[in-house]
């Protein structure tokens, strides 16, 4: 999940203080000597991303400084904030022990050895990994190769809060009688959540300017703005076709072949169905569109559906279900999720690890969720009652029930390319997909394009 404001000026920070780390005599002790030996109280240091997941890592530091006497100071930020004090923690020009990451930045700081790798650590505290989701696990793996997601490594980070893409839908109109009358004479079958892109074309086609109790609707939205947004909502179009964006055995740019093509002009013409302004559509308007009644669908994060069921500001309470993302050949979505890794410049590894290792275990996963610190990171935390059994206060509608379709989209979902570069590998193809949103050149010739310079980045 990424905002507009990632600044060319964080990726100078970035190499003028991994220069500085590369040249600094003064780092002391190898990481695996450098913990607490003074036998004074350790105070850690964090910065964490300032979303619900950081506000309720903030709120459990309280806990543990009591259980344990260890005081965690935990910053909440902006994700550039985040990436700029990281640059200047691996330089030694900054005193932090933990980090929340955006995954994309695992294979980038772990390719320049800025990241304290936590196997020994993982095994010296029998951390037993294997109740992680498995993919949720792998975004904090690097094995020095590119595209190597999913495929093992050294572990630079527990995982936090997974947010894979979901089909939202209204239940209340796709279950609604007339509606549903009005759907089948239109086109001959039952209306029903969508599976396949065919039924998910239709229902958006369908919907989209009805009115309903006054309100004009819209057949779906996703984030669609350059700079990110509209990346991460094509790329579940082009993984669910079964396109790749790069030939990570060729390391070549392929976006020029048949099924990315394919999938790009699917997502573009499906746009038209969109509210007006979709093409500068961030995370924010997604969410507040369905929240106050004007979208029948939205292709968006597991996470933030929390945001619809809030008395305070949503109109849609209760009116939304959850399923998997609408399959071209198979429901692949695109995997969002952050993660808690160390610099190698920390000071306190063992104790900030312990921490770490607190904040994620089975219990306070379960906590962090229940307090609506982000979608669990445990597979066991999807069938504990005190979140399975929690209903919206004032319905008899459950909390968390998109846990079903989140669970299933964990089975398959895949993650941005992994490899160091791919921060600017989005944004150089996010001015070639904007171009073919506006309709300003064909899908083919933006993919040409794209094609051409992300090439010429990778040379």
């Amino acid at each position: 999940m990424k905002s507009k404001w990632m600044k060319s000026s964080a990726a100078v920070l970035l190499s003028s203080a991994l220069l500085l780390s590369a040249c600094s005599t003064d780092k002391g002790a190898a990481p695996s000597e450098q913990g607490n030996t003074s036998g004074e109280k350790v105070t850690l240091n964090g910065v964490f991303l300032g979303a619900t997941w950081g506000q309720a890592t903030q709120e459990l530091a309280k806990e543990y400084e009591k259980e344990t006497g260890v005081k965690v100071n935990i910053e909440l930020v902006g994700r550039d904030v985040i990436y700029q004090k990281m640059a200047l923690s691996i330089a030694g020009q900054a005193n932090y022990d933990l980090f929340n990451a955006d995954y994309n930045w695992i294979p980038e700081f772990a390719s320049t050895d800025s990241l304290y790798p936590l196997d020994d650590l993982i095994k010296k505290n029998n951390v037993d990994t294997s109740k992680y989701l498995p993919r949720a696990l792998a975004l904090t793996q690097w094995n020095g190769k590119n595209g190597s997601f999913g495929n093992g490594g050294t572990i630079y980070g527990l995982p936090q809060t997974i947010h894979p893409h979901v089909l939202w839908y209204r239940s209340d109109l796709f279950n609604n009688d007339k509606i549903k009358q009005e759907f089948k004479a239109a086109y001959g079958y039952d209306l029903v959540p969508p599976k396949t892109m065919k039924q998910f074309q239709d229902a958006a086609a369908f919907f989209n300017g009805k009115e309903v109790n006054g309100q004009k609707m819209y057949g779906w939205a996703a984030q669609g703005s350059k700079g990110f947004g509209n990346v991460h909502t094509w790329l579940s179009f082009m993984y669910s076709n079964g396109a790749d964006v790069i030939n990570w055995d060729k390391m070549t740019s392929s976006l020029s072949t048949p099924e990315a093509i394919e999938a790009t002009k699917t997502w573009v013409d499906l746009l038209k169905y969109s509210p007006p302004g979709i093409n500068d559509y961030t995370f924010a308007e997604v969410a507040s569109d369905a929240a106050q009644g004007k979208l029948a669908m939205a292709l968006h994060w597991s996470w933030s559906a929390f945001e619809v069921d809030d008395p305070k500001s949503s109109k849609t309470v209760g009116n939304w279900d959850f399923v998997q993302v609408p399959a071209m050949k198979q429901s692949v979505p695109h995997l969002a999720g952050w993660s808690i890794v160390m610099p190698k410049t920390t000071k306190h590894p063992d104790e900030a690890f312990k921490f770490m290792t607190w904040l994620e275990s089975k219990q306070n996963d379960v906590r962090q969720a229940a307090m609506g610190g982000g979608d669990p990171v445990r597979e066991e935390s999807y069938s504990d009652p005190t979140l399975t059994n929690e209903l919206i206060p004032g319905t008899n509608v459950k909390k968390f029930r998109r846990y079903e379709a989140l669970k299933e989209a964990m089975k398959t979902t895949k993650a941005r390319p992994f490899f160091p570069q791919e921060e600017k590998w989005e944004s150089t193809v996010s001015e070639y997909l904007s171009a073919a949103q506006l309709k300003q050149i064909t899908v083919e010739e933006a993919l040409k394009k794209a094609d051409e310079a992300v090439n010429k980045m990778l040379k």
